[in-house]
């Protein structure tokens, strides 16, 4: 699949904590229902408001990664 191009079942999310660590993160569809990531993204929402385009959240993008990787253990 190409960087740049869409992933079936899939929402590109940019995470980070500075513009220049913001990483591109593919997330299922299931994942961004999840609790954890909603709050994310409201958190994001209050801090920045809401915002036409890529979906960002404000989290370091590893420590986005462990979140995501123990979502899809349960």
């Amino acid at each position: 699949m190409e960087e740049g191009g869409s992933r079936r079942g899939y929402v590109p999310v940019l995470v980070g904590t500075r513009k220049e660590d913001v990483e591109k993160i593919w997330v299922t569809i299931k994942a961004i229902q999840h609790l954890t990531i909603v709050e994310l993204l409201e958190q994001s929402a209050k801090e920045y408001g809401y915002q036409n385009g890529v979906l960002k959240i404000t989290c370091d993008a590893d420590k986005f990664k462990t979140i995501l990787h123990n979502i899809s253990r349960k």
